[in-house]
């Protein structure tokens, strides 16, 4: 084994593993609703490879409304997340939905349904079933009308809609660390482009962190080094989330997507491994660095547990 190999094998023997979260979207949401064979499998070896957070699909699917319709099941299947060792933040934003569009003005009351239905389930659990946080993935780049010429208008829709998500948020669960957090996931791609909001024109990436909590940053490549790598699209948010006190969390996609280069799908589990280590590795301390989110759920297991059904394609490598 190469020397570099050896180095990279003692560092991640002796480092500690970096907090680990994971998407976990509608279909697999109601499955661990449904099935508690699919629970027990799925929560063991998330446990097993480090897995402490989960973004869980709280909105809409199919007719159904676990937070809204099925609140026994919801409160139960929360409680036993929470006694496995899980931190749980309800995940909003659908491709069904298009809650892209939920940026735009005509869009107002849908975009404060979403998240009010889940600030009145917290408001009627015990604390042992209540989401910790919120986690928000709304693409405003998925619009037919983004390109070079809308993308500031849109991105200071954006923006607007998150400044009132934020206050939402903050009325019904009181500032972190008490409270509920809040957080956004955004492309890495957003620190290349400036926009003007409230006074300031900054790039988009330092107005989405001035607001929310954390970031998790779409940072959707298969290798670490690099100028196209992990590492190289991560240090703006990383140096911008150490300036004001918040954390940054890398996402890694394991999904059929396009190009090859931005997922792991055909790479392998251990691939995904050497890359994060060498990742931990560049920003041990980066003290914004806030560890890895995994896209998604059901690519992962297919990733470490290869069967042949085809994960769905990302949106999030979109210029």
């Amino acid at each position: 084994m190469p020397l570099r190999a050896w180095l990279l094998v003692l560092l991640c023997t002796f480092l500690p593993a970096a907090p680990k979260a994971i998407w976990v979207w509608e279909t697999e949401t109601l499955r661990l609703l449904d099935d508690r064979a699919f629970e027990t499998r799925a929560l063991g070896l998330l446990k097993a490879h480090g897995f402490r957070t989960l973004y869980l699909y709280a909105n809409d699917y199919r007719g159904r409304n676990p937070v809204l319709n099925e609140r026994e099941a919801y409160r139960a299947l929360l409680g036993r997340l929470h006694g496995a060792g899980f931190r749980v933040e309800a995940l909003l934003g659908s491709l069904p939905l298009k809650t892209w569009e939920y940026v735009l003005p005509e869009r107002d009351q849908p975009a404060r349904d979403m998240l009010q239905h889940v600030l009145d389930y917290n408001a009627a659990a015990a604390a042992t079933e209540r989401f910790d946080g919120v986690h928000l993935d709304i693409e405003p780049y998925a619009l037919d009308s983004w390109n070079e010429h809308t993308r500031e208008r849109l991105s200071q829709l954006f923006l607007t809609r998150s400044k009132e998500w934020v206050a939402m948020v903050r009325r019904a669960g009181g500032d972190p660390p008490r409270g509920l957090t809040i957080g956004a996931a955004i492309p890495f791609w957003y620190d290349g482009f400036e926009v003007a909001w409230e006074g300031a024109r900054k790039p988009m990436n330092a107005h989405v962190q001035d607001l929310y909590d954390y970031v998790a940053v779409m940072d959707y490549r298969n290798r670490a080094e690099g100028p196209d790598g992990i590492i190289a699209h991560a240090r703006e948010e990383l140096a911008y989330g150490a300036k004001l006190g918040r954390p940054v969390v890398l996402g890694l996609e394991t999904g059929a997507a396009e190009p090859a280069k931005v997922t792991f799908r055909h790479l392998g589990p251990r691939a995904l491994a050497r890359e994060m280590a060498a990742t931990r590795r560049a920003f041990d301390r980066e003290p914004a660095f806030a560890g890895f989110a995994i896209h998604h759920l059901r690519a992962w297991l297919d990733l470490i547990e290869p069967r042949a059904a085809p994960s769905a394609t990302t949106r999030a490598d979109r210029p």
